[in-house]
């Protein structure tokens, strides 16, 4: 008798990919077989981001730095959201029960955030009638907004994410330098 497989599903937009989201695999893995991280093609709420082929080798950079078998890059949004418009959780996993996870469960995996904002989400009664969330506690208070501050500010963020994104960052300059501020009095 085989059991069904259990497929965690984290959407995000890794930009870029945090310690936040190394703490957040690690709780997918206490729960799943298998954890897939997606990155977001088209943010459904707008956000901006680096160019998703960045933001997809970062999260490759990422895995690399993890190496764990069981979690695996899924970069499908690009296929899914290539007219422009954005790739909602639903429609996401509508499009990998399918074509990549038939017969297998999947769960989607959400932080504080987007639980209290569920209500919200795109065909959100469908979406939590077909699959399961699962919920993760948010342990590593690191955010892709403080990395992207602090490289602003030239300040160092191996603190905050693997070596190998550290290293991707510094090489690609996704996030430049702020110009400094005009001081007081000078024209």
């Amino acid at each position: 008798m085989t059991s069904t497989i259990r497929i965690a599903v984290v959407g995000s937009a890794y930009n870029p990919p945090t310690l936040g989201h190394a703490d957040v695999i690690q709780q997918a893995l206490a729960q799943a077989d298998a954890v897939w991280l997606v990155p977001a093609y088209h943010h459904a709420w707008g956000k901006a981001m680096a160019p998703y082929e960045q933001r997809c080798a970062m999260t490759e950079a990422l895995l690399a730095d993890l190496a764990e078998p069981r979690v695996q890059l899924m970069a499908v949004e690009h296929l899914l959201g290539d007219d422009g418009q954005p790739v909602y959780s639903y429609d996401l996993l509508d499009y990998l029960q399918r074509e990549h996870a038939a017969g297998q469960q999947l769960l989607l995996v959400l932080g504080p955030d987007n639980i209290a904002a569920i209500d919200k989400f795109h065909r959100s009664a469908e979406l939590r009638q077909r699959w399961a969330i699962l919920e993760t506690r948010e342990r590593v208070k690191v955010r892709s907004t403080l990395i992207r501050e602090r490289l602003a500010k030239g300040l160092p963020i191996n603190d905050m994410t693997t070596p190998s994104v550290v290293t991707y960052l510094a090489a690609h300059q996704l996030y430049p330098l702020a110009a400094p501020a005009a001081e007081e009095g000078s024209a």
